[in-house]
């Protein structure tokens, strides 16, 4: 099982390693402009096939979404990171809508974990 997490995980990195393989043709900033929209389709694609891929995969359909939202956390973190690389002025335009639009799913996962064990002490004290 644990190996199978393993090459989920490497799966659902591809998008950063195209990322960064992008960063050759062009600089990381314009890549990263250009694939933030990623995460978000990747989600909206899998909320408008939910049901067949409820059918097809049962149980484990939790786990393409996942995968989406921890490459989006991993993809704010790309974001966050240009951003605090340069200053103001050298900042190309977009990037900060880029890098929140790019961090949204993973936002979403935080929420959820978040509220979830809130949920769960909350339940344990009443």
């Amino acid at each position: 099982m644990l190996t199978l997490g393993f090459l989920t995980l490497s799966v659902g990195l591809i998008p950063l390693a195209i990322l960064f393989a992008m960063g050759r043709w062009w600089t990381l900033d314009v890549a990263f402009v250009r694939l933030a929209w990623i995460p978000v389709a990747a989600l909206v694609l899998q909320a408008v096939a939910w049901r067949p891929m409820t059918q097809t995969l049962g149980y484990a359909v939790i786990i393409p979404p996942l995968l989406t939202c921890i490459v989006s956390v991993f993809f704010g973190i790309v974001g966050a990171t240009l951003l605090l690389a340069r200053s103001r002025a050298e900042r190309r335009p977009g990037l900060l809508w880029a890098t929140l639009l790019a961090s949204l799913p993973g936002a979403l996962l935080v929420m959820y974990v978040v509220v979830s064990v809130v949920r769960f002490f909350i339940g344990a004290v009443l």
